[in-house]
């Protein structure tokens, strides 16, 4: 089940809403908890129990981390650290990276077997994640553990996140998780939140997705087919996954929570540091807390930093993907951001020469998507080549196969570029008290909900591009 599909938004949403609202204050959780393992169970069926070892673990976790906090015991508390990271790591490095690894140690002559066949759980990287960050959190004593087993378990599986994010960390939701108001003003705000990001998967990203697709199937890319498939693919997936994370911000306002906002205007950015402050900033903020802090971080030598840097970037890309091009992908944006500390060009208020900057920055983005989105490091070097080769600069194959509408799509979705580096136009839907602010939600309400539902009707779109991390 989809958040763009017809069974979730004319059966499942409001059959939860309406329950949650008939609820009483002290039954809310357990009617979000359930509705949450339904929505997980309808698209990963058995593999709840993935899901179900983090959570039970992690909440057996909580305990032990709380007494370790509570007396200062540093002993208990690395035991509890560590077993929360060697559980949820091992979950994540067996069903997502076990055939991988084994079909390379195959390749390498190191193993004669076969690679098992492992089903990845959808969103096996997200809830580790989250479970993870309640037991450091306990153990740093930056919060009190759950005692209701029912409220960690919500925090866990709480179905607007659960799939593709926004990461949400324990200390950032504990009051809400114990405490929240409910009311219709927060309804019609997550509605509002909820059908922007609805537009944005339906009419935007999944209209481009073939224009993207085509290209990088292609075994004979012109060189204008690959930058127009490059530029598809580079909206595809900012309007994608930012419109899922729209998504998940308003439905969770729906039932009172506040889900930290992941992307702001990142291809404004003018450095590639001010893009990961901008893009997927959830996980970024993760990686920062959880692993770059606690290396070391920018503290003591130059030499050290960097080299913590890079173990974090290695593992961003690894984390999107059990594949080579993902691991580059990251190794390509550390790269960068090492560089820029190096030479001093993170300038993150965008003062000096903001065209320029804002500009290379974009084109070392669009690259990178390149190693993002091949299937092989082999076929994002040919896909690299055919963006630099001046024999054809035709549209070749994208020229019969690409429609008025994908073309301008396209057109008008790389407007984003240009937009002002502080409007984000979620926030703005739903806190603009002025007359612009008005009319902009009526016509996402009147004009642009109804055509995204249509299309939801006629069966027209395709899964998140998150699904698969």
């Amino acid at each position: 089940m989809v958040f763009s599909s017809i069974t979730f938004l004319f059966f499942f949403l409001p059959a939860t809403v309406g329950l949650y609202a008939l609820a009483t204050r002290q039954l809310r959780n357990a009617v979000l908890l359930f509705a949450s393992v339904v929505f997980y169970i309808w698209g990963s069926g058995t593999l709840v129990g993935v899901l179900a070892v983090s959570v039970v673990v992690d909440y057996g976790l909580g305990f032990v981390a709380g007494r370790a906090a509570a007396n200062d015991d540093t002993r208990l508390r690395r035991i509890a650290i560590t077993l929360s990271v060697v559980t949820n790591l091992g979950l994540l490095a067996w069903f997502k990276y076990a055939t991988w690894l084994i079909e390379n140690a195959t390749d390498a002559g190191l193993y004669t077997g076969s690679a098992p066949n492992v089903v990845l759980p959808i969103g096996i990287s997200f809830f580790t994640f989250q479970s993870m960050s309640y037991t450091i959190d306990v153990a740093r004593g930056r919060c009190e553990h759950l005692v209701n087993p029912i409220d960690f378990a919500v925090y866990v599986t709480l179905f607007p996140q659960l799939i593709a994010g926004p990461i949400v960390r324990f200390h950032e939701i504990e009051p809400q998780i114990r405490n929240r108001r409910f009311d219709m003003a927060q309804v019609g705000e997550g509605a509002i939140r909820f059908s922007h990001g609805l537009a944005k998967k339906l009419i935007v990203a999944d209209t481009l997705a073939p224009v993207a697709d085509a290209a990088f199937a292609s075994d004979d890319l012109t060189m204008g087919a690959a930058w127009i498939g490059v530029l598809a693919y580079t909206m595809q997936i900012y309007f994608d996954f930012s419109g899922y994370s729209d998504m998940a911000i308003g439905l969770g306002r729906m039932f009172g929570f506040t889900i930290p906002e992941n992307f702001n205007r990142p291809y404004s950015a003018v450095s590639i540091t001010d893009f990961w402050r901008r893009w997927h900033i959830t996980l970024s903020n993760w990686f920062r807390d959880y692993l770059y802090i606690p290396l070391g971080g920018s503290r003591g030598s130059s030499g050290a930093a960097y080299r913590n840097l890079m173990v974090v970037f290695f593992l961003t890309g690894l984390w999107h993907g059990a594949n080579w091009t993902f691991v580059v992908w990251g190794i390509y944006h550390g790269s960068w951001l090492l560089a820029e500390r190096r030479f001093g060009l993170r300038n993150l208020d965008g003062s000096r020469s903001p065209g320029v900057r804002r500009a290379s920055t974009f084109l070392i983005v669009v690259v990178g998507w390149v190693l993002f989105r091949s299937d092989s490091l082999g076929d994002a070097g040919s896909y690299l080549v055919s963006m630099v080769s001046f024999d054809d600069l035709g549209l070749g194959l994208l020229a019969r196969t690409t429609s008025t509408r994908a073309v301008l799509t396209l057109c008008a979705a790389m407007l984003v570029v240009l937009v002002p580096r502080n409007f984000t136009t979620g926030p703005f839907l739903v806190t603009e008290s002025t007359r612009t602010g008005d009319a902009a939600r009526a016509v996402l309400m009147v004009a642009v909900l109804p055509f995204a539902l249509l299309l939801a009707a006629s069966g027209a779109f395709s899964p998140f591009l998150y699904f698969q991390f």
